[in-house]
């Protein structure tokens, strides 16, 4: 009887250690499986934030580039204005009678 007890209890223990590694290598594998999964998504979002960035520097490129057409337009149009204020200036300075008398 405390043989084949003894024999049970070793059978058992087989038993159990088969168990357990089949359980530690199907939670190997989930683990490895989710880490894959994690890092495949950790690797979408770093192109999203690469996308992101991108269009980041475009627009920055674009705000530059309408910067400089808008300090381009104020400039040429503050030179129209002093050439015309120039001009008016000009036509105010002159005597008005003498202007008269010479048409």
């Amino acid at each position: 009887m405390d043989k084949e007890w003894d024999e049970f209890q070793k059978a058992m223990r087989q038993v159990n250690t088969i168990s357990e590694a089949i359980v530690a290598e199907d939670d190997e594998e989930g683990r490895l499986d989710r880490q894959i999964g994690e890092i495949d998504e950790q690797i979408e979002c770093y192109r999203r934030v690469e996308l992101l960035r991108n269009r980041q520097d475009e627009m920055k490129e674009k705000l530059k580039e309408a910067m400089r057409l808008r300090a381009a337009q104020e400039k040429e149009e503050e030179d129209v204005g002093s050439e015309d204020e120039e001009e008016l200036q000009d036509l105010l300075s002159q005597d008005w009678r003498v202007k008269g008398a010479l048409l």
